[in-house]
């Protein structure tokens, strides 16, 4: 990710935690221009984007230009500008319009380099792919945030569910942890990396959406969600959900809440003869956290 586009994260990440979502007071008087408050989230339709394609979606979004053309744009840099959409904490899009229509969004940037802009983007079904999942035609775009009938999320994100509220406490799972990072340990002598290919594991972790699939899961995109845990210390871990409706209404909720306390029931996987490849992790069940009070 370029230097614009993370700066760009870290703002919507702070906005994103400026105000806590319990608190009534700040929910009334939370501008729109606070967060853009896309739903589905970013994460959600780039998870999604096989069934997605050629669909037309709205987004809420702060923009950068950039120099990014690969997989189905490799090759389009006289016909297509590329620019890095960032819709909320953490999530970006890649999107491409024609260089006419591009150079207007461009010098508009130049002038308010943090203006909001509503686009339409939309995934191209002939350009689809697994090793750039995030990259969007975009069909229009203005100036300002709209925000149409039924464009806002069901609910504000609680951070009652989140990690940091749910008493994570990594030193509980450090040998866990210690096999799913690669770490290897001495037990009487004899190292070890301490996870066994398929034993089953339980874990309470951090849980947020991700969109990376690789090593055993690498073309899992249209049988597999994919999330992202950790344990609030830097450790974190690949996991894969199979797809089903449960599964899906489990996205739906991470995505909403942004980092939740979940705990798993799951089968650890590794790819054989692999150096690169740390151990995952493939869920075959979950617990979501009480709701608040």
């Amino acid at each position: 990710m370029s230097r614009p586009a993370l700066a760009l994260v870290a703002l919507l990440a702070a906005l994103a935690l400026a105000h806590p979502a319990g608190d009534a007071a700040a929910q009334a008087s939370d501008a729109p221009s606070r967060d853009p408050r896309n739903w589905p989230t970013v994460t959600r339709l780039v998870q999604d984007r096989f069934e997605q394609a050629g669909r037309v979606v709205t987004l809420r979004v702060h923009a950068r230009r950039t120099s990014y053309y690969n997989c189905g744009y490799r090759g389009t840099e006289g016909q297509l500008m590329a620019f890095t959409l960032l819709g909320g904490p953490l999530e970006t899009l890649t999107g491409y319009m024609p260089t006419e229509l591009g150079r207007i969004l461009a010098d508009s940037l130049e002038r308010d380099p943090w203006a909001p802009i509503t686009v339409q983007v939309r995934f191209d079904p002939a350009r689809l792919s697994e090793l750039c999942p995030d990259q969007v035609d975009i069909l229009k775009w203005s100036q300002g945030w709209q925000y149409p009938d039924g464009s806002l999320p069901p609910g504000r994100p609680d951070p009652t569910v989140g990690p940091r509220h749910a008493g994570l406490d990594a030193s509980a799972d450090k040998e866990l942890w210690d096999g799913l990072m690669g770490r290897k340990r001495r037990h009487a002598g004899v190292e070890t990396e301490g996870l066994e290919v398929g034993a089953h594991v339980q874990l309470t972790a951090g849980a947020r959406l991700d969109t990376a699939y690789h090593c055993v899961f690498k073309g899992a995109d249209r049988t597999h969600y994919a999330l992202r845990l950790h344990n609030a210390k830097g450790d974190f871990a690949h996991a894969y959900v199979p797809r089903t409706p449960a599964a899906r209404a489990l996205m739906d909720f991470v995505a909403l809440h942004r980092d939740v306390a979940l705990s798993v029931q799951a089968r650890v996987v590794k790819q054989a003869l692999s150096h690169y490849c740390r151990p995952q992790l493939e869920v075959i069940g979950w617990t979501l956290p009480e709701p608040a009070p």
